[in-house]
């Protein structure tokens, strides 16, 4: 509105109040929103994760709380408890291991964001020498190919190390855990129909 109000606005009044503002959406907004996107998606997974592990156990007439239980039992979050469910007790392969590591891989970015303000580095421990295995995690996403490209998570380096900056999400990544997502889910809902409902003829 104020560059608006200005009369014969030059290049440099354009810089300080339209280029300022663009910037600002490129370096603060843009992050913060990517970020929470992937908070999101986590979220959609954990919810309905659950909600349909809970679903399944009813129908097995067994412990609805299953994942709760196994979270507990091997102090470990929901992607393992989730694997350890489907692979170990429901005998259930939905997913190949590679398909399992990007899950473990992308909880620990939102992980990152959450608890480290999306820095992978372990910067609480500045005397290890190797990096810790959430940080290896977040390193072997990067490092992934979907579609013959990079997934979409970038580390900031300068000659190849990390510098302890907030990883860059590309909308990239988003495409891609959507992706990721939704081969999880419809093969976890045609496994539920051809376990329980064929069989009742539904």
């Amino acid at each position: 509105k104020e560059y608006r109000n200005i009369a014969d606005p030059d290049e440099t009044d354009h810089e300080n109040y339209v280029g300022v503002v663009d910037r600002s959406f490129e370096e603060d907004y843009r992050p913060i929103l990517r970020y929470t996107q992937v908070i999101y998606l986590y979220m959609v997974f954990e919810t309905y994760t659950t909600r349909h592990v809970a679903e399944i156990q009813q129908l097995r007439k067994d412990k609805p709380r299953i994942l709760a239980d196994l979270k507990k039992k091997h102090r470990c979050g929901l992607v393992k408890a989730a694997q350890i469910c489907f692979l170990n007790h429901l005998r259930w392969s939905l997913l190949d291991e590679d398909a399992w590591a990007a899950h473990h891989e992308i909880a620990e970015v939102r992980n990152c964001i959450v608890h480290s303000a999306g820095v992978a580095l372990d910067t609480e421990h500045p005397e290890r020498t190797q990096p810790s295995e959430r940080t290896k995690r977040i390193y072997s996403l990067e490092s992934r190919k979907w579609q013959n490209e990079s997934v979409g998570v970038e580390i900031v380096r300068c000659q190849g190390e990390d510098i302890g900056q907030p990883i860059i999400i590309h909308r990239r990544f988003l495409e891609y855990y959507l992706d990721l997502l939704e081969r999880f889910f419809n093969a976890l809902v045609e496994e539920t129909h051809a376990k329980f409902w064929n069989k009742k003829g539904i």
